[in-house]
């Protein structure tokens, strides 16, 4: 049977491309890697993953504990994180679960332009 991360990689897939860079779920203690783009599985299966998971774990617990806050927007769903090669679109399945997904800066070219626009006025 199909899992929910299979059927999010197989959308991502046939959406993105090869724009899609990786999908991984997470815990606290824990990661699985769901899809590695082939120029990038080495990276991710010698440590980058296991970094990588605790970034997010620390973000999503931050972002947990805030968003909370911020009732007027409803319940925090997803987070957009861009780095100068990637986009990484971080989601909340659980309050102990998520799942990343990244792709490479061309799947988001506009919004990510619109960042850079915005941060010349910062």
């Amino acid at each position: 049977m199909e899992t929910q991360y299979q059927r999010l990689t197989a959308y991502c897939q046939h959406e993105a491309g090869d724009s899609l860079v990786s999908v991984f779920s997470y815990s606290e203690s824990d990661a699985q890697l769901h899809y590695a783009r082939e120029d990038m599985e080495t990276e991710f299966l010698e440590g980058g993953l296991e970094q990588f998971q605790q970034a997010v774990w620390a973000i999503h617990m931050n972002v947990l504990e805030e968003a909370s806050k911020v009732e007027v927007f409803g319940d925090y769903r997803a987070t957009v994180h861009t780095f100068d090669t990637a986009f990484c679109i971080q989601f909340r399945v659980e309050e102990d679960e998520g799942v990343v997904v990244t792709f490479d800066r061309n799947i988001g070219r506009n919004l990510h332009q619109f960042l850079l626009e915005c941060e010349r006025y910062l």
